[in-house]
């Protein structure tokens, strides 16, 4: 609750340091808010009190959230991280009573530096994770890298400097589309080994998957407190008709993050999933 009260108090600080601004035609600079050390609070404060969105912050925001690896887009058992910033311990504890510890840690501008995940054998897997800077274009994931695997990642962007694609040297590939407000619609994911994964958007959120010929369609709940969307249910369609209903049962936090994630699948339990936060 306090920390929610301080992101208020930012957020009111900052529309009447705006005022102030426009009072006395100082408004705030781009390189404010378009740097390294800027954090994903005051970021996301600026995007929603300040208009109009001067196009070079929302560009550089942009392709700072359409990162493969923001805490806004990073899934894991189809949970996503909702734009938290730190570490995050997280527990999985599987149907049959097994258990699996996860550590995932990102910056202040919600990128994952390190996850480091136990695997079905007990085995735990840690990737590290860097990042390149442009005072422009902002930030963008260079390189991954594991005690077996290394890649590297090259970004490609459009004329308008939006992020298009981002490739990596294990034949890897990443495609973004966006509407005409140059929001994110659509993101073809296509790994090195595996099945294409095709995810539709609508207000930063998946709405439909296409994967492997299966389609899926994503429902929320939106929580009225965080402004935030919670995924409770994944259906498996077949045309018209739903085949299979995948069920989030969920408890957050004032900051608006998952802090228990019960998973069922047509009703039988498969997981449930407990995050902790630095």
């Amino acid at each position: 609750m306090r920390t929610r009260f301080y992101m208020m108090a930012f957020m009111a600080m900052l529309m009447i340091g705006t005022m102030n601004a426009q009072e006395t035609g100082t408004m705030p600079q781009r390189s404010d808010y378009c740097n390294e050390q800027v954090s994903l609070e005051e970021l996301a404060a600026y995007i929603d009190t300040m208009r109009p969105v001067d196009a070079g912050v929302k560009l550089f925001y942009g392709n700072l959230v359409n990162n493969p690896t923001h805490s806004y887009r990073i899934e894991h058992l189809d949970v996503g991280f909702n734009g938290c910033t730190g570490r995050v311990d997280e527990q999985v504890i599987m149907a049959d009573g097994s258990k699996r510890d996860n550590v995932f840690i990102f910056n202040e501008q919600g990128l994952l530096t390190r996850s480091v995940i136990q695997g079905s054998k007990g085995t735990k897997t840690e990737v590290n994770y860097t990042y390149t800077y442009d005072e422009v274009l902002g930030f963008t994931i260079k390189q991954s890298k594991s005690k077996n695997r290394t890649i590297n990642y090259a970004p490609i962007y459009g004329d308008h400097g939006r992020r298009e694609s981002i490739k990596g040297d294990n034949g890897s590939r990443q495609d973004y589309f966006y509407n005409e407000q140059g929001h994110l619609a659509k993101r073809v994911i296509t790994p090195a080994k595996g099945e294409k994964r095709t995810l539709l958007y609508q207000g930063g959120y998946v709405v439909r998957e296409e994967t492997g010929g299966k389609v899926f369609r994503y429902h929320y709940d939106f929580d009225t407190a965080t402004g935030k969307k919670f995924l409770i249910s994944i259906e498996e369609l077949k045309g018209t008709d739903v085949v299979h209903t995948r069920t989030f049962d969920y408890d957050i936090d004032t900051h608006g993050r998952y802090t228990r994630v019960a998973i069922a699948l047509d009703g039988r339990p498969q997981m449930t999933i407990t995050r902790s936060y630095e």
